[in-house]
């Protein structure tokens, strides 16, 4: 079987590839509160440079891309001397938080915590050394006997599986 093999570098992802799908919510929440249209390429690109710097191996939630969004149209106002739309943005935040409603955050990571239970002894344990302890594929590789590509391959069927768990399990809310 080849899913052993390597993908080619020119296959890889680009860095915040994973974000696209967010990119529109980002810039509507921008030019919602009140983001002037030629401001928001260079906002969302700040907001994108954060969440890759971040994020190095997970996707941010869109909550956490929204609040970096709105912090990176704070620090323009204010380098603009524009203070009383600096005031303003946390009444146009609540006012969207109003409109949009619930992203179901919460709900999510309820059933993030019910997957990983599900999840087998070893699966369980190299997603803890990844996201919870930080560890790099090589140092999990030591302490769970697999190969540094048997870690990779392992993760990626984790991640897969724990998405679909999780949307299932949402769904049926």
């Amino acid at each position: 079987m080849l899913s052993h093999v390597a993908k080619p570098a020119e296959h890889a992802p680009e860095p915040g590839a994973s974000l696209v799908p967010h990119l529109a919510a980002v810039r509507r929440y921008l030019r919602f509160l009140g983001a002037e249209r030629a401001d928001l390429d260079d906002l969302v690109q700040e907001v994108l440079l954060a969440a890759v710097r971040s994020f190095a191996a997970v996707e941010p939630t869109l909550p956490w891309l929204l609040v970096t969004a709105r912090n990176a149209l704070r620090q323009h106002l204010r380098r603009l001397g524009r203070r009383h739309e600096v005031a303003d943005l946390d009444r146009l935040d609540a006012a969207w938080a109003t409109q949009m409603g619930d992203d179901a955050g919460q709900s999510k990571r309820e059933a993030l915590v019910l997957c990983l239970q599900s999840l087998p002894e070893r699966s369980r344990r190299a997603v803890l050394l990844r996201y919870q302890e930080g560890l790099s594929r090589e140092a999990i590789a030591a302490q769970t006997g697999l190969g540094v590509e048997g870690v990779k391959s392992l993760l990626e069927r984790v991640r897969a599986a724990l998405a679909g768990c999780i949307e299932r399990r949402v769904r049926h809310e």
